[in-house]
């Protein structure tokens, strides 16, 4: 296929460096297991601005941000069999993780790897799709690579535990409800109080109010040994909540999305989870969730695209603004990039 000619990228041109700059792209070149995405819609998540403010990773600069994507397919490598040119996929860019910049997000063409590329259906608009990249791949790698949990299905059956979910109504919180209830476990999960109708509809059959003094001994309720903890949220203060309640059923592995930052009970083993984990995409748990359950469940529409996109049309040049009111906190909603406008054809 003729080379794209014309890429734009926002770049970091060093730790700290603010505001991105608009510049031309690398030229995408993908591997023989990669897709090149023709972006409309990309979304912003905490790891930019983190980054952006100077959070320690090993980074050369410049270099482009930015991991959720969905678009159009316009190049396939040499070994990709599922998807053909013109189609509408969303993919997790791993451009950072494989000090690849072509392989990130915030840029009019993203390469991604084949495994975390899925097909979705007409029905579902682009900037939809957009929210569910990063989440998705992140609450796979917690719930079944990690915490072992039954793998999920279009019909299951039930197991019989319990997952705590803590922040439900993040991103990540959101599609791991939807996994872990697809899986055919009970879901507890924590929200503000003007969210339980949202973390319900996704799911969750026992929700409590982070902020309830009594939230601890409420959810410790509907807990018994043998269920999992996931923490979404992982401030300093959610791990060490998490931590005990695990603690107090017995302990076991503890999923969190940051470090730990505090010394827990012995019977409960923290774990940092990565959303572009080995163990994840390179085995069976990552072929069965991501290559055969997910884009199924998508097109039935067992998987809701939650939560809802903040759109925020202009292209490139306002993707520092959205990073920005990402920064300054949403609620169950995800900050989405308008890109390019969305296409019939690339």
């Amino acid at each position: 296929m003729a080379p794209i000619l014309k890429n734009e990228a926002a770049w970091l041109r060093a730790s700290g460096a603010y505001p991105l700059e608009i510049g031309p792209g690398p030229q995408p070149d993908p591997a023989e297991d990669e897709v090149v995405i023709k972006v409309s819609y990309a979304a912003a998540n905490p790891l930019d601005w983190r980054l952006q403010d100077g959070l320690p990773f090993p980074m050369d600069f410049p270099n482009i941000l930015g991991a959720d994507v969905a678009g159009t397919v316009v190049q396939l490598g040499s070994k990709v069999t599922r998807f053909q040119l013109g189609q509408r996929v969303l993919g997790l860019c791993n451009g950072l993780v494989v000090n690849k910049r072509a392989n990130s997000g915030w840029q009019r063409y993203s390469t991604c790897p084949e495994i975390l590329v899925s097909a979705i259906p007409d029905s579902l608009p682009l900037a939809n799709a957009a929210v569910l990249p990063l989440s998705i791949s992140t609450a796979t790698t917690a719930l079944f690579v990690h915490l072992g949990l039954q793998l999920p299905s279009l019909a299951p059956n039930p197991v019989g535990e319990t997952v705590l979910i803590w922040g439900g109504s993040s991103s990540c919180g959101s599609s791991a409800i939807q996994l872990a209830v697809a899986a055919g476990y009970e879901v507890a999960t924590t929200a503000s109080t003007s969210n339980f109708d949202y973390v319900k509809s996704l799911g969750a059959s026992h929700v409590f109010d982070h902020t309830d003094p009594k939230v601890v001994e409420k959810v410790l309720q509907v807990l018994k040994p043998g269920d999992h903890v996931f923490d979404c949220i992982s401030n300093a203060q959610t791990m060490k909540t998490s931590a005990t309640i695990l603690g107090r059923i017995g302990g076991g592995k503890l999923a969190l999305l940051n470090p730990p930052e505090n010394s827990y009970a012995e019977n409960v083993k923290p774990i940092h989870i990565f959303a572009w984990d080995p163990a994840m995409t390179g085995s069976d748990v990552g072929d069965a969730v991501l290559r055969k359950y997910f884009p199924a469940a998508l097109a039935e529409g067992k998987i809701q695209a939650k939560p809802d996109p903040i759109i925020i049309e202009g292209g490139l040049e306002t993707v520092q603004y959205g990073i920005d009111l990402l920064k300054r906190g949403v609620s169950a909603k995800k900050i989405v990039i308008e890109i390019a406008k969305e296409e019939l054809s690339p």
